[in-house]
């Protein structure tokens, strides 16, 4: 699936640089906010309010007017987990661009684990994983007086799925390959057990940005 995802990022930017028409205006949004939401905790059997950072930087292209389509990244914070999502994106505006506008945006893609560290020993191994993720949201474009940018502000909603996977090893020594991308198999190849943990982070979404 990551993999897949990977490639259409790939293509659906190939396909926007190169075949729209060249009167499309290319645009750039930079977000940073704040991720609240509610952690369970399974051992004290209770429920803690969290506020974490969320940062995404957007890139896309105008394929009509006032619509745009790109790719995005960014970098998630959770209590557990610090993700990087990656994927495509959408955002519309409603209005003309010289004066304030509402807009919608729609991000899908994957939250990479890439900067959480797999611990390895001889007879276990532990790793986190996560899944698809899917963030739409709603805001204001507020166009600079002077120049071509504008202070964006928005409110959305995100939700993103982790997982941490504790394996013991069938033999001593051997520290067999961890699956590139999601462990889809109850117990995969060179280990004797696997334990998992699962975590669906539903997330209220504020950003504030900047749109140039």
């Amino acid at each position: 699936m990551k993999k897949k995802l990977l490639i259409l990022i790939v293509l659906s930017f190939y396909a926007l640089h190169s075949s729209l028409a060249q009167n499309k205006t290319w645009m750039t949004q930079l977000e940073l906010g704040l991720l609240g939401g509610k952690t369970k905790d399974l051992w004290e059997e209770k429920t803690n309010k969290r506020t974490t950072l969320s940062f995404s930087a957007f890139h896309g292209k105008e394929v009509i007017r006032n619509q745009n389509l790109g790719v995005f990244v960014g970098l998630d914070d959770y209590p557990s987990i610090t993700l990087v999502p990656v994927g495509i994106g959408w955002r519309g505006f409603l209005g003309q661009k010289s004066k304030p506008q509402f807009f919608g945006s729609l991000d899908l893609g994957y939250g990479s684990t890439v900067l959480e560290q797999v611990e390895r020993t001889d007879w276990s191994s532990t790793w986190h994983e996560s899944g698809l993720l899917f963030r739409p949201a709603v805001g204001i474009k507020m166009p600079a007086k002077k120049g071509k940018w504008a202070l964006t502000a928005s409110i959305g909603y995100k939700r993103q799925p982790t997982y941490f996977y504790e394996g013991t090893h069938s033999q001593s020594e051997t520290r067999p390959r961890i699956p590139l991308f999601r462990t889809r198999n109850a117990l995969p190849e060179g280990f004797s057990s696997l334990n998992s943990t699962s975590i669906l982070y539903h997330s209220l979404s504020f950003q504030l940005g900047i749109l140039f």
